[in-house]
Formats: C-alpha cells, sequence, structure tokens
C-alpha cells in the first residue's frame, strides 16, 4: 500500500511538472547586471541581448553606471529595466563621463525611442548632459503607455523624466531636483479622439527651473504630488517649437503647490537655466521664465485645476495668460476651481491669481481666500478679469491680446534685465513650518547684480 501510494505520489509530481512546463516558459527572461560576478556588466549590454522586449526584464544591482542605455525600436516593446533594490538610489546611472555605445557622450540616462510600455522602474539618473529618462517617438512613429516608477532624476541639463510625442503612459511615485528645464516634462502629444490620458501622481519636484513642464502637452492628469521649491511650480505652455500646438485639456488636481521662489538666475545658483523664451519679435528684449509662481497656464486651452493647496509664492499662485505672437497659443476654457490658497491666511501668496484678460471661457469659483491681480492701469475690472464659472461669453478679449494694463505687468515681469530683478516684484514673507521641508528662499544664493 505504501509503495503504491509512493508511486501514485511521484506520478502526481511528474504530471504536475509537465504540465506547469508551458508556465514556466511564459515567464519573462532575465538580464541581470552588476559591476562584479554577473554576464552583464553594463546596463546597454544586457539591453543588446534582448530578443524580445515583452518577455524581458533587465536587473539592475546595486551600483553606479557610467553608461547612456539606448533602447531602440518596437523589439523593446514591453520591455523592463529596474533595479533590484527596494531604494533607487542603489542603482545610479552617472552621467559624469558616461558615454553610449559608439563612443560619443551620453546625453541621457535612458534614451527610449519609438518603444511602446517601456517600464522604468527604481532608477536614478543624474548629472547627464540633457536628460535622465527620455521616452519619445519619430514622426510617425509611437510609444505608448510607458511606465517610470519610483525612479529618481537630479540635475540632469534639461530635464528629469521626459516623454515626448507619446500617448498614455505614467509617471508614478518619483522624485526629480536640480534641472535646468523641468523635473517632470510630458510635451508633444498627438491630438485623439479616445485620448489616452497620462498620469503624473505622487510626485515631488523641487529646486528646478520648473516642477512640471508641458509643452502642447494633453490629456495630461497631475494629481496627488508636490511641486514646491522651484522658480515656478506647474507649467503647461504652447509653443512654435513643437508639434500639435496647443497645450489643452489637462487636469491639476489636489497637489500642494508651495514656496516656488526659486531665483536661479542668481550667481550662487546650484541650477542654470536653459535656454529662455527667446526675444519679443522685431526686437532684441529677452524672454524668461517666471519665477515666485506656483502655476502658469501658457497659452493653454482646457486645463483644470481644482482641489490644490497653493500657498507661499511670493507673486503668483496661478497665473494663465497667451503668447501675443503666437495665435495658436491662446489662454481660454481654464477652470480654477476650489483651490485653498494662502495656507487659510498664514502663507499668502502675493496675488492668488493673475489673468491677462486674453482669450475666453476662464472662471474662478470656490476657491478660497482669493486675492485677484488687477493693475492699476488695467483696462478691465475684476468681473471681467476673473468671472465666476461658467464664465459669460463677454469675458476675455477672443484673440491673443489681453487687457493693456494686465500685459504690461506681465510682459515688464518676463523681460527684467537682469532678470534676477523679478524678485524686486515679490512680497516676502517667513513660511510656517511644512512637512519638515526647508523654503528655498532662505538660502544665500547671492546678490543681484
Amino acid at each position: 500500500m505504501r509503495i503504491r501510494l509512493g508511486i501514485a505520489a511521484a506520478m502526481l509530481t511528474l504530471a504536475g511538472a509537465v504540465f506547469a512546463a508551458p508556465a514556466m516558459a511564459k515567464g519573462k527572461d532575465k538580464f541581470t547586471v552588476c559591476k562584479h560576478g554577473c554576464r552583464y556588466h553594463s546596463i546597454q549590454s544586457a539591453v543588446n541581448h534582448v530578443d524580445k522586449g515583452k518577455n524581458s526584464v533587465v536587473r539592475v544591482k546595486p551600483g553606479h553606471y557610467h553608461e547612456g542605455v539606448q533602447v531602440f525600436g518596437h523589439r523593446y516593446d514591453g520591455l523592463l529595466i529596474k533595479g533590484t533594490a527596494k531604494s533607487a538610489r542603489k542603482a545610479v546611472l552617472e552621467g559624469k563621463n558616461a558615454h553610449v555605445r559608439g563612443g560619443e557622450i551620453a546625453q541621457n540616462g535612458i534614451d527610449g525611442l519609438n518603444v511602446d510600455k517601456l517600464k522604468i522602474k527604481r532608477l536614478w539618473a543624474r548629472n547627464y548632459a540633457a536628460n535622465g529618462f527620455f521616452i519619445h517617438a519619430d514622426p510617425g512613429n509611437h510609444c505608448h503607455g510607458f511606465t517610470m516608477k519610483k525612479d529618481l532624476a537630479s540635475f540632469n541639463r534639461s530635464y528629469g523624466m521626459f516623454a515626448k510625442h507619446c500617448t498614455g503612459g505614467s509617471i508614478t511615485r518619483s522624485k526629480g531636483w536640480g534641472h535646468g528645464d523641468s523635473a517632470f516634462y510630458i510635451g508633444e502629444t498627438p491630438p485623439q479622439k479616445n485620448p489616452d490620458w497620462t498620469e503624473i501622481a505622487h510626485v515631488k519636484g523641487y529646486e528646478n527651473v520648473l516642477g512640471y513642464s508641458g509643452t502642447n502637452s494633453k490629456y495630461v492628469d497631475i494629481h496627488d504630488s508636490m511641486f514646491f521649491n522651484n522658480g515656478a511650480g506647474v507649467v503647461p505652455n504652447t509653443l512654435d517649437s513643437e508639434l500639435f500646438e496647443p497645450a489643452a485639456n489637462g487636469k491639476i488636481r489636489d497637489n500642494d503647490i508651495f514656496w516656488n521662489n526659486f531665483n536661479y538666475f542668481l550667481p550662487k545658483s546650484p541650477v542654470e537655466v536653459v535656454g529662455g523664451l527667446g526675444t519679443i519679435p522685431g526686437t532684441d528684449t529677452e524672454i524668461y521664465y517666471p519665477t515666485g509662481v506656483g502655476i502658469v497656464l501658457f497659452g493653454s486651452d482646457g486645463w483644470v485645476v481644482r482641489d490644490n493647496r497653493i500657498f507661499g509664492n511670493f507673486f503668483w499662485g496661478a497665473a494663465t495668460f497667451s503668447d501675443p505672437f503666437n495665435e495658436d497659443a491662446l489662454n481660454q476654457n481654464n477652470q480654477f476651481v476650489d483651490n485653498k490658497m494662502g495656507r487659510g491666511g498664514t502663507d499668502k501668496n502675493r496675488f492668488d491669481f493673475f489673468n491677462d484678460g486674453s482669450g475666453g471661457g476662464n472662471c474662478f469659483e470656490g476657491n478660497t481666500s482669493s486675492t485677484f491681480d488687477v493693475t492699476q492701469n488695467a483696462e478691465h475690472g475684476k468681473g471681467y478679469l476673473y468671472p465666476s464659472c461658467p464664465a459669460p461669453s463677454s469675458s476675455g478679449s477672443g484673440t491673443v491680446d489681453g487687457d493693456n494694463g494686465q500685459f504690461g505687468e506681465l510682459a515688464g515681469y518676463v523681460t527684467k534685465n537682469p532678470p534676477c530683478k523679478q524678485e524686486e516684484s515679490w512680497v516676502r514673507h517667513p513660511h510656517p513650518e511644512f512637512k519638515g521641508i526647508t523654503p528655498i528662499d532662505t538660502r544665500d544664493f547671492g546678490k543681484c547684480k
């Protein structure tokens, strides 16, 4: 009896192994990278040996990897590149002295081109000549459904986590700081009839020129995040330099947006701005990014700013305006609803809201402690510039040209020369403690000269 039971048990075990074999075959091919003792000593060498991305995982063990990783083409669709440690601080892509295959200086930590569903998790990209993690598509191609999760990006020259010409995707539970443009960027989003939205959630962007920037970005949902100690916090914008104007149809909701008073134009700033906004046509007058601002909707259409906590920004809590030199960059149909401004009066913005009076359909409703910037030379009153929702058809010029008084203040601010003098328009005050964070405006970056 015992012998028969043993034989039966063995047969069941064998059968189980036989029937389990197909499931095992469907498992991911794993390519493990480490500095010593692994088959692959660089992330690029592991990526090169991937046959099909959807079947593969590149596992990066703790260490510093001085390389730029190139993931080019739909062969890599579905590939996961992840750090094996729980913290992204353990697996570092280091841009100093880094090169790509072929020997050129690495511009990006990971460069994903024309790849769908590329996933990057628990990695830290820092000090690259351009960007930390860059996922993008050529015109006529696509990158759909990317993922960046639990990543870090710091002191890359331009952007931390950057997606361009993509549809769908997410950046979540990540941090970015020290960038000459922005920590997080979604840009050049193709128009879609049934859009796949891009989610940015549970992120922190600080000590950047901009926390979030999105040139011609669409269908972006930014929520449950923190943007603080930047020059400006969250900045969807429209520019001729990118495809698919304008920036449209986005959500900024349930975020903490505060203390964006980083005057990176000062001589001792650890961050140097990348370029600017060009010059006023027909002149040599430079246009600079505004500082001291929580949210900027620049030439944006149909953004909903709702249920945010916006405080301690020394110029504007939130501002919306057109680009008077670009008819596609029209300030319209934006809603500012139920935001908590100024932290109950304990940490005020100089002005909670600014609107230049251009476009139309912009409205303001249910925001606490609202202060509206109506300049001394404004041609229109508060009711025209800051109507309740829904906005009446009589509000806004309908064109990129706004109220001359409002535009004059805006133009004077972004053309200050030297630009560090923007801070002369700030109204400073001490900030009450908030989550153990130190305000950047208490640091000494030198004097404006």
